[in-house]
């Protein structure tokens, strides 16, 4: 981790995260139940063109469209709302350090799943490489 304010700021203003503890040099918020934790580091994030490792939230069919719209809002890039299978919906982005996140609902509403794009359909590849940004939060 880059910043370990700038990503507080980043989970708390932009997903919702509560605060847990701050010490300074480390930090943890809670989202959905789950602590996550940051610290200063300098390297061993995801590769800027690779799909793995990353971190995974679970999130309702009722919140996966409104969670990607806050994050655009915000300045992430994201993509399209993605599926392998035509009702689990998946979607990238990256958090100001670069560490590469996943939206996982594991069934979207009927009504929602027209509006999904499946991997390998007119060549879509959830775009990776093109997930990094500096956050100006």
């Amino acid at each position: 981790m880059k910043d370990v304010q700038q990503s507080l700021r980043f989970f708390i203003d932009v997903l919702g995260a509560e605060p847990f503890q701050d010490l300074g040099g480390f930090a943890e918020v809670t989202v959905n139940g789950m602590i996550i934790g940051f610290s200063k580091q300098s390297g061993g994030w995801t590769a800027a063109d690779a799909e793995f490792p990353h971190i995974a939230f679970r999130v309702e069919a009722d919140n996966l469209w409104p969670l990607k719209a806050r994050l655009e809002e915000a300045g992430v890039p994201t993509h399209p709302i993605w599926t392998r299978n035509g009702y689990t919906g998946l979607m990238y982005f990256r958090d100001p350090t670069g560490n590469l996140w996943e939206l996982y609902c594991p069934r979207v509403r009927d009504e929602d799943a027209p509006r999904m794009v499946r991997r390998g359909e007119n060549g879509f590849a959830p775009p990776i490489d093109q997930l990094s940004y500096e956050w100006k939060g």
